[in-house]
């Protein structure tokens, strides 16, 4: 699940494309790292030309063409937001992300800005130590490079692999992925020859892969990592050599970490489904109603134009406008038409086929267009096809089911990447505030259930526990049963009740998500909030909105036996920024969040946008001024003023400033929120 590394000026591994004699790694010896500096150089100077022209398109082939020093840079750029914030750092991290994202069709940018901006000084003062602990195990490395002395490798690895799990536990998988891959060069054949541990190659591989999967870094190396794993898998070195993992599990695979026991090892073949009612099954989307006006989107031109599906990346095949009101799926890159898109304006189920050879899968999902009486944040929009633009909706419908240990299973990927059973994608949608990522879960029916839970790593089926592995693309499931130990979390809500609440786990468990809504049982260990959704009403009238953790989201310590309760809810405040100058203040509309009692965020509010009253006064003085509402989009001709995503959030607000005032506090609140009540925010000031 991870990411190619790079980043050679900090003596990170870079993977190479060979798959029989280990990675290559550059950037420690003195002339690597020499040629390392050049073209970093180069690359940025060309890079910021490029900035101040504003010119996009160059931005995004000097990204393409220089993948690793656009990691760097972006690794040192996000870090020194976090540190020291600046206009000019703020300014290149947006051009960096923007041109990240459309080069490479990913979010690693995102992702590493939103990481270093919500650590806290403990845990970058705990980074840092690691980061000069893992500096000092990459000289030693390069420094037995020559000598090839088999203590110093073997030394090397048990540090390496203690440093990846303390990188992870800080949230940390770029330098995690590191950590492993060099652990993996300690053990290739051209590094130890008769004592090389392919086992090990393998896990190592495994775990970086994993890892930079996790903040979507998809370039050389993770596909290095990834195919040098499956390649090593396919071998059979996906088991335990048994000389640094203990007692051996079933299969000789090493025990689950945290596991009391490991039982039977099941192995499920899931065939394909296509779900053509989109409520049928509840499950952790937010995208399933009816509100087609938010879901992900196929946008076209004129007739000719073409896309692709975003969530796929390189899977996606294309999809062509051929006529007014046609939409078909190019599947082999002919620019012709293998599978028409209905076009009726009811929604409609839309199945081919993805990958090829071993890796081909069915796949589809329910799609859509507007109508001319379409409403989007109360307001009645025309959303029909016209000859300039078309916009098809998508909703999720693959799914693929079948029998473990004689329980149905149904595994929905409801992320919409191809694969069934892989780990959340997060995105910056239109209606989530700056640095604030939507995940998006696939989920698993279990038995005879109508509700779905989020797809885990560790899942427990009607009574067991058991770890799971999707296979290729997640058309056959491995499953070990296994023995935890648990304890119980529940959810106390003041002001509604959530429709999610999904906690995700910390270290061992970090890959796993569980719904704790209505109370559940989960693995004893530390937890924090990662998704939720809060709604009320039904069809055109829903009123919802996203669950997200705040910017220090409070961590939940399960114990064994014992009950933990997730407060959430009311009281109900704002978070907000606002600018100021000699005669006048400005709240920033699209900074207005609505936030609950542990710091969560209520993000993309729809039906429900809140519509604040707003008083000023000289920070640090009793009484305020009269208070000024804000106004929201309500006509249609305002979204081509504003902006569609404006419509999410209250517009700006100007007020005067009155008197000889150099600093302000403001304070928002609402009376009677559609979904929320009411409001308030403490003063706060710039």
């Amino acid at each position: 699940m991870v990411r190619p590394l790079i980043l050679p000026l900090c003596g990170l591994a870079l993977l190479g494309a060979s798959l029989g004699a280990g990675f290559e790694l550059a950037g420690a010896a003195p002339l690597g790292a020499a040629r390392a500096q050049d073209s970093h150089t180069v690359f940025r100077e060309a890079f910021k030309k490029a900035q101040v022209l504003n010119a996009a398109a160059e931005m995004q082939k000097l990204v393409k063409k220089n993948v690793p020093e656009a990691v760097s840079w972006i690794m040192e750029t996000a870090e020194g937001l976090s540190n020291n914030p600046t206009d000019e750092l703020a300014d290149r991290m947006i051009a960096l992300r923007n041109a990240w994202k459309a080069a490479m069709e990913t979010s690693f940018a995102e992702n590493m800005e939103k990481y270093f901006a919500l650590l806290s000084p403990a845990e970058k003062d705990e980074r840092a130590k690691l980061k000069s602990r893992y500096d000092q195990a990459n000289a030693k490395y390069w420094a037995n490079v020559e000598k090839k002395e088999a203590q110093v490798y073997g030394l090397l690895s048990l540090e390496l692999e203690g440093l990846a799990d303390a990188f992870t536990t800080l949230g940390d998988h770029y330098f995690a992925a590191q950590c492993w891959l060099l652990r993996s060069n300690c053990w290739e054949e051209n590094n130890r020859g008769e004592d090389a541990d392919l086992y090990k190659v393998c896990e190592s591989c495994k775990h970086a892969a994993e890892s930079l999967k996790q903040i979507d870094l998809r370039e050389a190396s993770y596909v290095a990592a990834k195919n040098r794993y499956e390649s090593l898998k396919g071998q059979g070195f996906d088991k335990a050599s048994g000389e640094e993992g203990g007692e051996a599990g079933p299969e000789g695979g090493p025990p689950a970490a945290g596991s009391l026991a490991t039982g039977a090892v099941l192995t499920a073949t899931l065939s394909f489904e296509l779900v053509d009612k989109l409520e049928e099954y509840e499950r952790p989307s937010y995208y399933i109603d009816e509100l087609h006006g938010m879901w992900p989107s196929l946008g076209f031109g004129k007739k000719g134009s073409k896309t692709k599906i975003a969530s796929l990346g390189e899977l996606s095949p294309m999809a062509l406008r051929t006529a007014s009101a046609a939409v078909g799926i190019d599947l082999d890159g002919d620019d012709k038409v293998d599978v028409n898109v209905p076009m009726t304006g009811n929604l409609e189920p839309v199945r081919f086929k993805l990958g090829t050879g071993d890796a081909e899968r069915e796949w589809g999902f329910l799609a859509m267009i507007g109508t001319q009486s379409d409403m989007y944040q109360g307001v009645q929009m025309n959303m029909a096809p016209s000859d300039e633009s078309l916009s098809l909706y998508l909703a999720p419908a693959a799914s693929v089911v079948g029998d473990l240990g004689g329980v149905p299973v149904r595994v929905f990927d409801d992320n919409m990447d191809g694969v069934y059973g892989s780990y959340p994608l997060t995105w910056a949608h239109v209606g989530t505030s700056a640095k604030h990522l939507q995940p998006e879960l696939d989920s698993v029916l279990i038995g005879k259930a109508k509700r779905a839970v989020p797809y885990s790593e560790f899942l427990q089926v009607e009574g067991k526990w058991y770890q799971l592995e999707p296979q290729g693309p997640g058309t056959t499931l491995k499953a070990t049963e296994v023995t935890l130990e648990t304890g119980k979390v529940k959810v106390a809500f003041k002001g509604g009740k959530p429709t999610w609440v999904v906690l995700r786990g910390a270290g061992r468990y970090e890959n796993s998500y569980f719904d704790v809504t209505d109370g559940a049982d989960v693995p004893v260990g530390k937890y924090t909030l990662y998704f939720g959704e809060l709604r009320k009403g039904k069809k055109q009238q829903t009123c919802k909105t996203l669950i997200l953790p705040g910017d220090s989201p409070p961590k939940y310590d399960v114990a064994a036996g014992k009950t933990t309760t997730v407060e959430l809810g009311a009281p109900f405040s704002f978070d907000f920024t606002f600018e100021e100058d000699e005669h006048s203040i400005t709240l920033k509309g699209n900074s207005v969040v609505i936030v609950g009692a542990a710091g969560e965020r209520y993000e993309r509010p729809w039906n429900c946008v809140p519509r604040p009253e707003v008083s000023w006064r000289e920070a640090g003085a009793k009484k305020g001024s009269k208070p000024e509402k804000t106004d929201v989009i309500s006509e249609n001709d305002q979204f081509t003023k504003y902006g569609w995503a404006a419509a999410w959030f209250p517009l700006d607000l100007v007020l005067e400033k009155k008197g000889n005032v150099e600093s302000s506090e403001l304070q928002l609140s609402e009376k009677k929120n559609k979904l929320f009540g009411k409001i308030d925010s403490e003063w706060k000031g710039e």
